[in-house]
């Protein structure tokens, strides 16, 4: 089994154990479509990949066709494309969840089911099992949050942690999850850390160790632990003013840039801050021109996706070209963004921007309707990009 295919499996099953419907309580819709685009690649990049065809994780998107190829392959669940066109054209969110969650859990079966050599696959995958019981307000996960850093202490290596995601960017409420950032001067090994984490009292369901990152449920809370190096970070830092490269350091600086200190024992965590907190206006200009240079690519793949009424293409380059808007759009605020997470409650703080960008975005990912003029829909991205290009240069 490829590492494509393994990651795309992994993550399929993640969706399954910690499903995005918190994201349509909380009115977070463009994040909710976009996660259903990630599924669709995911879950395409399983099938291709099980039936011996190219791997198709690209971006901008080429998942041409998606549709006739899925419902033809010989190993996949039955009518698979018909499931994906699905998931890009149904406008109620829960409806759309539900065929998702059908169809990856049809998918990780046959992919089981299949034998040979899995890799790192974790077959055991009960649905729903690392969701929150959202028994805890955001004050009580924060205490607890604060109790695992401090644990955190004792294991070798650890030499800062911080708070992350929602309760790092004070947006948490009974459905958010614990996300930490452990950083020393390795990666502890994975032995270590399940002993380590298994002491722990009142675990429910886990530990899941995964190669830098670790998931448990403790007294109903979701923790996800995530370990980077220091050099890595030094790293990224110094080459500044070039972008960060590859995607996990966007991620990082992201994280870094939003988190919560919670334990810094050698002042490094506060000057990673300070750094991430005063971006280089090259480093800005340089980010969004990569952004406006892919903007194009999509263009064009938009309009041949277009020509044929492909919606499962359609639907994921609009998500993807969405995310390049706001890559640009939070760089020209100073700010890194990886994935669309958390965009409703950040843009409207924004100092610079075009007005209302969540409410003309949200209908932009929507799914694909019947007979829908869709060069309408292209051209609410192409107004946005013009209204942010023509801001006071920097």
């Amino acid at each position: 089994m490829s590492t494509h295919l393994t990651e795309a499996a992994n993550q399929l099953g993640w969706w399954l154990r910690l499903p995005p419907t918190n994201l349509i309580d909380r009115g977070d819709h463009v994040r909710f479509r976009y996660a259903l685009y990630q599924i669709i690649h995911q879950t395409a990049t399983v099938l291709y990949g099980m039936n011996g065809l190219p791997e198709i994780m690209y971006y901008p998107s080429r998942l041409e066709g998606a549709r006739n190829r899925l419902n033809g392959l010989s190993r996949a669940p039955e009518n698979a494309g018909d499931a994906l066109w699905t998931l890009a054209t149904e406008r109620v969110p829960e409806k759309a969840w539900a065929a998702a969650s059908r169809l990856m859990r049809d998918t990780l079966a046959l992919l089981n089911e299949s034998g040979g050599d899995h890799g790192a696959l974790d077959q055991n995958i009960e649905e729903g099992s690392f969701k929150p019981d959202q028994s805890r307000d955001p004050g009580e996960l924060y205490a607890l949050a604060a109790e695992i850093a401090e644990r955190m202490r004792l294991l070798e290596g650890a030499s800062a942690v911080a708070l992350g995601g929602s309760l790092g960017r004070g947006f948490a409420d009974r459905q958010s999850d614990i996300d930490l950032l452990v950083f020393g001067p390795g990666i502890p090994r994975e032995d270590v850390r399940r002993r380590f984490i298994s002491t722990w009292p009142d675990i429910r369901h886990g530990p899941l160790i995964e190669p830098a990152c670790d998931s448990v449920v403790l007294d109903g809370a979701m923790v996800h632990i995530r370990y980077w190096t220091r050099q890595t970070v030094e790293d990224m830092l110094a080459a500044f003013p070039r972008p960060p490269r590859p995607p996990e350091q966007r991620i990082l600086a992201e994280e870094l840039q939003n988190c919560h200190s919670l334990v810094d024992s050698d002042g490094r965590l506060r000057v990673w801050k300070e750094v991430l907190g005063r971006l280089p206006d090259e480093l800005v200009k340089s980010v969004i021109a990569e952004a406006q240079h892919r903007l194009p690519l999509f263009r064009d793949q938009w309009r041949k996706a277009q020509d044929v009424d492909d919606r499962i293409h359609l639907y994921c380059l609009a998500n993807q070209a969405l995310n390049d808007l706001l890559i640009a759009l939070y760089m020209r605020n100073g700010r890194f963004l990886s994935t669309p997470r958390w965009v409703h409650k950040d843009t409207p703080v924004f100092d610079d921007g075009p007005p209302d960008v969540v409410g003309r975005l949200s209908p932009f990912v929507d799914w694909i309707n019947d007979g829908e003029d869709t060069t309408a829909r292209w051209q609410v991205l192409e107004g946005l990009w013009g209204e942010l290009v023509d801001l006071v240069p920097l």
